[in-house]
């Protein structure tokens, strides 16, 4: 399989680095509106650096979407477009006019696109649901979920994700 990975800051070079130890992936291709940090994951993880979006997704069986949430809806649809299965971190879009725009769009492309709600996967969570749904912990009223990074996000980053209560409230 051939992978785009746009976006490789901290959570993309974490995919990047997942996906080069995946058997199945037969070339990997990063791109970065920081050339530089692109050619520093690629070169790490023997990934091929492109040089810009275009050159990432040509021939690619699929890509990975990484990037500031601003940026999101446009490079699903250039995905979808061009008939690339495509995994894209959360949310969709800053907004929900924008949102509903790109499920309209997805449903058009008849595309495929999954969205990276991972913490339905958490075998935490999988236990708290299971026991919940047993009994063994009793009625359940409330949850409450504490969520954090080890550092804020830097400002610009915070600029382009529609800011903290959006990009955290998603999960």
């Amino acid at each position: 399989m051939r992978v785009a990975i746009l976006g490789v800051g901290r959570l993309g070079a974490f995919h990047a680095k997942v996906l080069s130890e995946t058997k199945d992936v037969d070339e990997l291709r990063v791109y970065d509106a920081d050339a530089a940090r692109a050619k520093e994951v690629a070169g790490s993880l023997k990934a091929r650096a492109a040089a810009s979006v275009d050159e990432a997704l040509e021939g690619v069986d699929t890509a990975v979407i990484v990037t500031p949430t601003n940026t999101h809806a446009s490079l699903i649809k250039r995905c979808l477009d061009a008939r690339i299965a495509t995994f894209c971190e959360k949310p969709i879009a800053i907004g929900i006019p924008e949102t509903r725009d790109i499920v309209a769009h997805v449903e058009r492309a008849r595309g495929k696109l999954q969205i990276g709600f991972q913490r339905r996967f958490d075998a935490g969570y999988l236990r708290a649901r299971d026991d919940i749904r047993a009994g063994k912990i009793g009625d359940v009223f409330s949850f409450v979920m504490v969520s954090c990074d080890r550092l804020p996000p830097p400002d610009a980053y915070v600029a382009t994700s529609g800011g903290q209560f959006k990009d955290q409230l998603i999960h």
